[in-house]
């Protein structure tokens, strides 16, 4: 046998030593894929907590296979697997995806991710339905009541008596309940009405004649005691004017009567 005749032999027994495969067709792959995408189902962690990470991922179908999610805050993504670091509220609600390829059928799927608040209590505890100041005399509340205040049209928790109270919720929760968790302080009563981290809330009052609101980005602990809503807060920086500049923290529980 020359040199020539044995090279056949020599690749034969190479491929069968290395389980060399025939190379898949187009058709082949395109079946392939047909067969993974039938079974696409999304899978995601959910609920998860703000600041959390949110991770998407479906089974890779195979080549020419095309993914088209779109989300909450404007999202979009064309990669089988994806993830959101550091949730926020505006990334809650319905995901969908959807999985093509030229030979077959196009395949839905859709998941809902709950984004809840985070949850704590605050490090001071104060009298019920009373404020606490630096500086200034504190205030208790005979009155307290949870309505859709006239000037904003917001949700408040507002009390008076010996001295006044109120917090203005997101106008998310004009419809609804807030719910149990950390709210973070705005600096002004006038939301952005497209901002969807809802968990937000302003505080002001009225002490020594002087018009008093929060300072933003602190936290405040919003809970429910006998289903009464509860707002608590410690040490919450506050500014104050009436010609000149004032700047007083403030401690308060307020439940609802």
């Amino acid at each position: 046998m020359t040199r020539f005749q044995i090279l056949p032999f020599l690749f034969a027994a190479i491929c069968c030593l290395s389980n060399c495969k025939k190379l898949q067709t187009q058709d082949q792959k395109d079946a392939i894929a047909c067969q993974n995408m039938s079974h696409i189902k999304i899978k995601a962690n959910s609920p998860v907590s703000i600041g959390e990470t949110i991770d998407f991922n479906v089974f890779e179908a195979g080549d020419n296979v095309f993914y088209n999610w779109i989300g909450p805050d404007n999202l979009h993504e064309q990669f089988h697997s994806f993830s959101i670091g550091n949730a926020s509220l505006k990334n809650e609600g319905w995901y969908y995806l959807s999985a093509s390829n030229n030979a077959c059928d196009t395949k839905f799927d859709s998941v809902y991710i709950d984004v809840q608040l985070q949850q704590g209590t605050p490090s001071c505890s104060v009298a019920s339905n009373t404020t606490n100041y630096s500086l200034l005399a504190s205030d208790s509340y005979s009155y307290v009541r949870k309505e859709i205040e006239s000037t904003y049209s917001l949700m408040s928790l507002s009390g008076s008596g010996n001295g006044n109270l109120t917090v203005y919720f997101h106008p998310y929760w004009r419809t609804k309940e807030p719910e149990d968790g950390i709210y973070t302080t705005t600096n002004v009563p006038l939301f952005d009405q497209v901002d969807n981290d809802y968990n937000k809330l302003f505080i002001s009052t009225v002490n020594s004649s002087i018009f008093w609101s929060c300072y933003e980005n602190q936290q405040v602990y919003v809970s429910h005691v006998g289903g009464k809503l509860q707002v608590r807060f410690c040490n919450l920086n506050m500014g104050g004017y009436n010609g000149n500049s004032y700047s007083t923290t403030a401690s308060g529980n307020i439940i609802e009567k």
